[in-house]
């Protein structure tokens, strides 16, 4: 930035700092910065024109209680370039209202002939320059239910299937690669483990015991001998920096012939840089070794099919390296779990569609088999990211920070109100408390409020350690068909020099983009949850309450992992106050934890809002916690 005089400055050091803008629908809200220096509160009168997302330049002007406070200097980049709400009448004049309520600002329209009261409309924002003015956006499309999916996935998230032209034609011509002089490894028994309907293969594993030791070796997809730094196929997977996968669409980081052929495919010969490892019976690590090989998978098993394998159900001429594997596994997860490994409960839904529809939705099982993979893939990048560091060579890692201790402090106090006995807020007491909670009737709730406590992980160019996973060293780099730092980590690993500079840059924008997928992934499956419950309004439903707010109750269905917000209003009549973690009245109280009996009062998929109607307290949960 400029400071006084012309010259350039580093924010920090004229007392401003860069972020996210984190905007509440009160006006308030907070700059969230990408170093370990804690949220700078900014007060509604000093958000400028951000608005929610956005990169921005703060001040910090204050400290109060503790806490930095301080004021919006610039805009530095718009989150969004659409945005979705609704055309509302304001003393005569029509105006757009975003659907998103942590955006607390009405916006003039252009265009405002082509529009009517009530329409629910897709807008693309113009200019905002001055906070005493309103935000100015163009009418863009009238949302239905035919178009939505359209118009807020791809538009409002700038998602495209297509490729430039430059990165199809590169990618027909890419010549074969030569084979020779790579470890042939084609002997040794190769399977993919994937989900069951899996859009690539990065990874393959094979595993042998001899004398009391396991012999691993994790064979990943050798993308960065084919794909050239600097290629047009390279430039557009850098500014995509990850594929994103949706109910009944994906959007590939490369193009999906390419992508097909570099999937670990069965029965085809494919290059692989492979990770040997040489594990013990107690599960250290003896030995470990990185080259690069040539493989061909014998067998592809989806998750489902090697847990059948494993329980006898079905037999398979491979069920002795897959119980060699889940004995590794089990031995390695043991160990990690010593060493403070969080593993949180990953509870996902699965849609069924009739045509474009959702028919119904489910709660996906979680198999030992995903853990399986996760084990072997963690100690794969843990051996990576060592060597890296070993070579002393700028290389991008992966950290997870440790979490704020006020918030660990208040996750403790409400494990306490729920009946449990959390010995402290150690990462291994953290630890064996998610073990403890395993099939509780609070273990998604305490899963879920653990989470929020935790800083999310990113892309750094710099070794720092990976709290969630206790390790000392972390990066990325067993999946690099979908995902760009990988791409990045295999070519430092055979010798390719990036600067300081660039590293920063690429991990900074692949963080972003990681995090836009989970949001995109995130908010397309609330969208057919919402789309089905819209179809289901008459149906009751049972939910937990998950978190309690000034104007009521938050309520997370059952089954369908979505919340939805239940107001004082459509609670029986009582004087209602808010006292730990609780909404008491005189006659009545509701606490998180409690099971509710719900109904659909309202939903809209096109802002994925439900409100919901009370209909009953089903009895209290009958739970004594393990440790009580």
């Amino acid at each position: 930035m400029l400071s006084k005089g012309k010259k350039y400055a580093i924010p920090e050091r004229v007392n401003c700092i860069e972020g996210i803008f984190d905007g509440k629908k009160d006006g308030y809200g907070f700059v969230m910065p990408d170093t370990d220096m804690k949220d700078l509160f900014i007060p509604p009168q000093d958000t400028y024109t951000a608005l929610d997302g956005d990169l921005v330049l703060a001040e910090k002007r204050k400290k109060e209680r503790g806490r930095w406070i301080g004021r919006i200097v610039r805009i530095i980049k718009r989150e969004k370039e659409f945005f979705v709400g609704q055309i509302v009448r304001i003393e005569n004049e029509l105006m757009f209202e975003p659907g998103d309520k942590n955006i607390p600002h009405r916006f003039e329209i252009e265009n405002k002939e082509q529009v009517k009261e009530g329409e629910w409309v897709l807008v693309k924002f113009l200019k905002w320059t001055t906070p005493h003015l309103l935000p100015l956006v163009s009418y863009a499309k009238t949302l239905n239910k035919n178009n939505i999916y359209d118009a807020i996935i791809k538009q409002e998230f700038h998602l495209q299937h297509g490729f430039p032209k430059t990165v199809i034609t590169e990618a027909n011509n890419i010549p074969s690669l030569k084979l020779d002089k790579r470890e042939d490894l084609t002997h040794l028994t190769t399977i993919t483990i994937d989900p069951f309907d899996a859009k690539d293969f990065d990874d393959a594993l094979s595993i042998k015991k001899e004398g009391g030791n396991y012999h691993l070796w994790v064979h990943i997809s050798d993308v960065s001998s084919i794909i050239k730094r600097g290629s047009a196929i390279d430039e557009e997977a850098a500014k995509r920096g990850c594929s994103i996968y949706l109910p009944q669409d994906t959007f590939f980081m490369l193009p999906q012939d390419l992508t097909a052929r570099l999937s670990l495919k069965e029965r085809e010969i494919r290059p692989a840089i492979t990770i040997y490892i040489i594990f013990n019976r107690k599960g250290i690590v003896k030995e470990k070794k990185v080259y690069q090989s040539i493989i061909s998978t014998d067998k592809r098993f989806s998750y489902q099919e090697t847990q059948d394998i494993l329980d006898g159900k079905i037999t398979s001429g491979f069920s002795k390296d897959l119980k060699l594997m889940s004995e590794l596994a089990d031995i390695l997860e043991a160990m990690r779990d010593r060493q403070g490994y969080l593993s949180f409960a990953k509870k996902e839904v699965e849609i069924k569609f009739e045509g474009s529809e959702p028919e119904d939705i489910l709660l996906q099982k979680q198999l030992w088999t995903h853990r399986i993979i996760e084990q072997f893939m963690i100690h794969a990048n843990e051996a990576v990211a060592e060597r890296l560091y070993a070579n002393k060579m700028p290389a991008i890692f992966r950290t997870h920070e440790e979490p704020d201790e006020k918030k660990l402090h208040r996750f403790k106090e409400l494990t306490h109100f729920l009946g449990f006995n959390l010995r402290s807020t150690r990462r291994r007491d953290l630890s064996n408390f998610l073990g403890e909670i395993k099939g509780s009737p609070y273990e998604r709730i305490l899963n879920y409020e653990l989470l929020r406590c935790m800083k999310r992980a990113r892309y750094i160019a710099q070794a720092e350690p990976h709290y969630g996973l206790a390790s000392r060293l972390y990066t990325h780099f067993t999946s690099p068909i979908r995902r760009y730092p990988d791409q990045i980590v295999h070519r430092i690993l055979l010798g390719e020099q990036y600067s300081r500079d660039e590293l920063e840059e690429i991990a900074t924008h692949s963080t972003e983009q990681e995090w836009k997928a989970d949001g995109v992934e995130r908010g397309v499956t609330n969208l057919y949850i919402l789309c089905y419950l819209e179809k289901n309004k008459w149906k009751d439903y049972r939910g937990m309450i998950v978190d309690i707010a000034p104007d009521g109750v938050w309520v997370e269905l059952e089954k369908y992992l979505i919340s939805g917000f239940l107001p004082i209003r459509l609670l029986p009549p009582d004087d209602y106050k808010i006292k730990n973690n609780s909404f008491k009245g005189r006659r009545h109280s509701f606490t998180i934890g409690d099971i509710l009996a719900v109904k659909i009062y309202s939903v809209s998929p096109i802002i994925r809002k439900l409100q919901l109607d009370y209909a009953g307290k089903v009895k209290k949960i009958n739970y004594l916690p393990p440790n009580f």
